[in-house]
């Protein structure tokens, strides 16, 4: 499927999934328990890499469900002042927007706590997406917390068999939330239907961990686990470290740019926007997957420098700029 992705005038990215407002601390280091001052930003890992892909120069349109509250009157704004494509775009004035509290502990890593209350991007149904057609676009992402609740997960999973049956590219980031996910094994059930059928999976260390029966592995290791197929690219964020790559059988590490960090949450979205972005742009023409992953990787550090979610998103000229400047 991977060779049908190519650039085209018309078509567009499909990204999926939920969107929200997260509510960032800008007390790193503090964690959740003791933040006191935070900011509002527009979120969700696939909507931040919707968000991401079109900065970088890629038409992408947009699906999921928005509630009737002012949150998510600001989020179709911020969407259409994005030029995304809103057409898939459900509104539902009888459902509220998901809030997500964010911080950063003192060991560098993201804390996160959800309030879901009839919350709009978990309630999309099945015949709310009978009139997309997968011909219209190049490649369906999806992933993230939107999958562990109904009539989301299914309607997701409806796409997403849809588009594989029509020949499209698929790409995958579940985003794992350890905190959100009260079934375990009935998770990785789903996790382990769509990570054999996706054409692109991207994982952090961390989500590789969670589904990995032995975690105490190396991240190369636990990866050739994985039951990907033979031509999927499969791809593991190593935060600082870089990125870490299977290809055809091949394990290939790519390191990280060295920033001073703010605060990393969006940097995950970034990458996976990065990787997109670049596949589309060069037709699918892998032989140089080190020049694309570190571009993902530059995409993610940028973020890293600032107060994350979609607002952090950059720029394709941002990002060529950051590259040079590493390159000399």
């Amino acid at each position: 499927m991977l060779e049908n992705l190519a650039q085209s005038e018309e078509k567009a990215v499909l990204c999926a999934g939920e969107i929200l407002v997260d509510i960032i601390s800008k007390e790193p280091g503090k964690g959740l328990q003791s933040s006191v001052l935070f900011e509002r930003r527009p979120g969700g890992s696939p909507f931040n890499v919707a968000i991401g892909t079109r900065r970088l120069g890629v038409h992408t349109a947009f699906l999921s469900k928005l509630g009737g509250d002012h949150f998510a009157r600001s989020l179709l704004e911020y969407l259409e002042s994005n030029k995304i494509m809103t057409k898939y775009a459900v509104k539902s004035s009888h459902h509220k927007t998901t809030l997500a509290f964010a911080a950063i502990d003192d060991k560098g890593k993201p804390e996160f706590t959800f309030y879901r209350d009839n919350a709009a991007d978990v309630s999309l149904s099945k015949h709310e997406v009978e009139d997309i057609n997968p011909k219209d676009f190049l490649v369906f992402h999806f992933g993230s917390i939107a999958l562990l609740h109904e009539p989301a997960a299914s309607t997701y999973m409806k796409v997403f068999d849809d588009f594989r049956s029509a020949g499209v590219a698929t790409t995958f980031d579940p985003n794992i939330r350890p905190s959100l996910v009260s079934d375990k094994p009935g998770f990785l059930r789903l996790l382990h239907r769509i990570i054999p059928s996706c054409d692109i999976v991207k994982l952090s260390d961390d989500d590789l961990s969670f589904i990995a029966d032995h975690p105490e592995r190396s991240v190369e290791q636990m990866a050739r686990e994985l039951p990907v197929k033979p031509e999927a690219l499969l791809v593991i964020t190593q935060g600082k470290k870089g990125a870490g790559v299977l290809q055809q059988g091949k394990w290939i590490e790519v390191p990280g740019f060295s920033v001073k960090v703010k605060e990393t949450t969006g940097c995950g979205d970034a990458f996976m926007a990065g990787i997109i972005s670049q596949l589309v742009k060069r037709g699918m023409d892998l032989s140089d997957i080190k020049s694309i992953v570190a571009y993902a990787n530059a995409c993610a550090a940028i973020v890293a420098t600032r107060l994350g979610a979609a607002n952090a998103m950059p720029e394709e000229d941002e990002v060529d700029l950051f590259v040079d400047r590493y390159r000399h």
